[in-house]
């Protein structure tokens, strides 16, 4: 005689999804592409741009949707523009890639401390020539990388192909590098 097993499906509890906050598009900035970084029950991000008062914008938020607050509103000018990548933290340092803006337009690479003060460009890069031609890359899209005191990241454009770079900078700003560049 065969047995006839009878299982109860369980029902899988359900979730609840929590907005934190939503984007005016103004002051607060606009399409938030990048992940979040989190320390303690602080969340930092960045968000693309804004419509008309900037250029994206870098900021914090308590993990509770509580504390939202801009650290730093892009112009699009020499602080850079379009922050599509996100944010890497070293103990009270925010580090991240603007892929426009900067002294050529082109993108940089800044740093922000954690309460909003300090804004600093670490690197501008730069354009020599048509189309993105130059030795160091132009318009870093992804995000960084730490490793000791030293940021890796990648350029979209730019190099002596104008098909992009591989780079490394220090987080003080000083030795950047080009480790590779990419034929197309």
């Amino acid at each position: 005689m065969a047995g006839l097993g009878l299982f109860s499906a369980r029902l899988a509890p359900s979730q609840t999804l929590t907005t934190l906050h939503s984007f005016s598009g103004d002051l607060d900035g606009a399409n938030p592409y990048a992940g979040l970084v989190l320390s303690g029950n602080t969340l930092y991000g960045t968000a693309s741009n804004g419509r008309g008062l900037g250029e994206g914008t870098v900021f914090k938020l308590n993990t509770d949707g509580t504390g939202f607050t801009v650290l730093h509103r892009f112009t699009g000018g020499t602080d850079g523009s379009n922050i599509y990548a996100g944010l890497i933290l070293s103990g009270n340092t925010l580090y991240g890639a603007a892929e426009g803006g900067g002294g050529s337009g082109s993108g940089k690479i800044f740093a922000v401390n954690t309460d909003g003060t300090g804004y600093k460009t670490l690197y501008d890069f730069s354009i020599n020539g048509s189309p993105f031609l130059n030795t160091d890359g132009a318009n870093p899209y992804a995000g960084l990388i730490l490793s000791g005191n030293t940021l890796y990241g990648t350029a979209y454009n730019g190099g002596s192909s104008g098909y992009g770079t591989v780079f490394s900078i220090t987080t003080n700003g000083t030795a950047f590098a080009t480790l590779y560049t990419f034929a197309g």
